[in-house]
């Protein structure tokens, strides 16, 4: 953010501005405020709808341009709150439609580049120095916007040029807009309407203008005059060695350099291996954020007095709450999950300091976070534990097509916002974190965790006992391979020992010769198959469970566990009964007495 181009500007000169100097900027200044209120209050100009991408398929106009313009490390501290402002700014602008004959006001549309709204100390250029200053470098914004205006050829409103910038800052002429609350603003009107797209990447900015036509070639009109460039000048308080100048601020304290190139964490529920993962990477000043409770004794390997903690213990009751509350009302757990996510990635994004540049986020929260902009301007890496939503979602429908008596296949699909948004945040992320195998095979860019699987001494259980027991883990869903495992029961008739609630309807085991079981009694050292073939499973606990236990597992290959018949791990094909009965047969066969390797 700038003033230099304002009409109350000086030229830069080599006299370093006093007191005297600083008071008249401020008066003046404020005048021309208060000046802009009132004619803003006599001719309101309304805030832009929101649209979608949908409605406005062509891209119309283009520019992107670097993030990192910063060559001195004393300036990072500003680089790190340019980028903060403009993910702020990026987020109010991005999928705003301008009507033919609306105004574009940049301030409008953005607001008030205050600390109570989140904007950070960047780099202002203010007669003829660089200064730390609330909501510095939004300018960057302001000229991608002039650009993209400039190439749709539309018609400039308001537009101040800088008579100054900093040395490390490329000039281009059509991306010369200036701006400083609330005088200084950049204003524009289109002849089309017009969809914006404001994101940033890891390292750029990117700003589009999308219409509902393809655009017609236009001949571009060259400007006759012949206008010089803006000054030249030096780094900021940061680096300038002008000490005496009234407006000089020094270098960042310690306590706020220590803080740059820090790591905040994003945990949803505790799992052992991102846990793992999470205390192989923490850092001194790193910053945790996680539901359940610092003291958690399932949570303890994460914990570092070096490291800054937040909890979210009294979000941990609400959720609990509410997926009881759905399962006891008959709503699908899915739906009460999605809004969960939600309200947590809220309250996470409130608490993400500005200058935090990387993130290793829960996979349940990237959409929503990436969506509101938090994600720009950083590496992230995804703690995923789940198929992407449009993976899931298509062989969700291939199910529901193979058994369309059950409801439970398509009881819930996501917007289609959310699966827009974690698709490009998959393609943006750093790296996948995951320990399922066919997840990672999604993904080039991936870290393969192994599953922490349980011993069995720390079960407690003799393998060597004899096993005659066939287990359907569960619960009784259609997602789960009970549909499959039914079937199989009927063409062979063996005995089935179900475990877990029944979601297809109380008769649909019915005539079959069933045994149902709670989970707490079940004899893990009776097991010796498990018949599984589920159409995906994220946390196969139960499963490694019970082949550390001893037991053979028919699974399908979405169940995380890779196919070794030497060690009794069998893969069929979700929905194939007659790959399943095969395999049975052969374990069926080995079943009476048979000790399980």
């Amino acid at each position: 953010m700038s003033v230099t181009g304002s009409k109350m500007e000086t030229a830069p000169s080599a006299a370093y501005p006093g007191l005297l100097a600083m008071a008249s900027f401020f008066a003046r200044s404020k005048a021309l405020q208060a000046k802009r209120v009132v004619k803003d209050a006599f001719v309101p100009l309304p805030r832009l709808r929101e649209g979608t991408p949908a409605e406005f398929p062509f891209v119309l106009a283009e520019s992107t341009s670097t993030l990192n313009t910063c060559t001195d490390p004393r300036e990072h501290p500003l680089l790190l709150g340019k980028i903060q402002n403009l993910r702020l700014a990026c987020r109010r602008i991005h999928h705003r439609v301008l009507l033919p004959g609306e105004v574009f006001s940049f301030w409008r549309q953005v607001g008030a580049p205050w600390g109570l709204r989140g904007f950070a100390i960047g780099r202002e250029v203010r007669e003829g120095c660089v200064i730390p200053t609330r909501g510095g470098g939004l300018c960057q914004l302001s000229g991608s916007l002039l650009d993209v205006a400039t190439a749709l050829d539309c018609e400039l409103v308001e537009r101040h040029r800088h008579t100054a910038l900093p040395a490390d800052i490329p000039y281009h002429a059509r991306r010369d807009a200036t701006l400083f609350w609330n005088y200084v603003d950049l204003r524009f009107r289109t002849s089309v309407p017009i969809l914006f797209e404001a994101c940033l990447t890891r390292e750029s900015l990117t700003v589009k203008l999308r219409g509902k036509a393809p655009r017609i070639p236009m001949v571009p009109i060259e400007d006759a005059r012949v206008l010089s460039p803006p000054l030249q000048i030096g780094g900021s308080c940061y680096s300038c060695l002008q000490t005496d100048c009234a407006r000089h601020v020094g270098e960042p304290g310690k306590a706020a350099q220590n803080r740059l190139g820090k790591t905040a964490f994003l945990l949803d529920e505790f799992q052992p291996e991102f846990d793992g993962y999470v205390h192989a990477h923490l850092g001194p000043g790193d910053h945790l954020l996680m539901p359940y409770p610092a003291g958690d004794e399932r949570h303890v390997r994460s914990a570092n007095p070096q490291v800054r903690t937040q909890t979210f213990p009294s979000f941990r009751i609400r959720r609990s709450w509410k997926l009881r509350s759905a399962v006891s009302q008959g709503i699908t757990v899915a739906k009460a999950h999605f809004e969960l996510a939600e309200a947590a990635a809220r309250i996470y994004s409130r608490r993400i300091r500005y200058d935090v540049e990387h993130l290793a986020v829960a996979q349940t929260f990237l959409p929503h976070l990436w969506r509101v902009g938090l994600l720009g301007g950083r590496a992230f890496d995804v703690l995923m534990y789940r198929l992407p939503v449009r993976v899931l979602e298509r062989e969700l429908d291939k199910a529901a097509h193979l058994y369309p008596q059950s409801r439970t296949l398509a009881e819930f699909r996501a917007p289609s916002w959310f699966a827009e948004a974690e698709e490009e945040a998959l393609a943006a992320a750093r790296t996948i974190v995951t320990p399922h195998p066919q997840i990672a095979a999604l993904f080039t860019n991936v870290t393969r965790l192994a599953w922490e699987r349980p011993t069995q001494e720390a079960m407690g259980v003799d393998i060597k006992k004899q096993k005659d027991m066939i287990v359907f883990l569960g619960p009784t869903l259609a997602r789960k391979g009970a549909y499959a495992v039914r079937e199989i029961v009927k063409q062979m008739g063996f005995e089935l020992t179900v475990v877990g609630a029944e979601f297809e309807g109380e008769d649909f085991w019915r005539g079959l010769p069933i045994t149902h079981i709670p989970f707490r009694q079940l004899p893990w050292h009776r097991i010796h198959t498990v018949l599984q073939p589920a159409l995906f499973e994220y946390w196969p606990r139960q499963l490694l469970r019970a082949h550390a236990a001893g037991s053979r597992l028919v699974i399908s290959p979405f169940c995380g566990i890779e196919e070794d018949r030497t060690r009794g791990i069998y893969q069929v094909p979700f929905g194939d009964t007659s790959s399943a009965v095969a395999v049975m047969e052969t374990l069926m066969a080995s079943r009476g007495g048979l000790q399980c390797a």
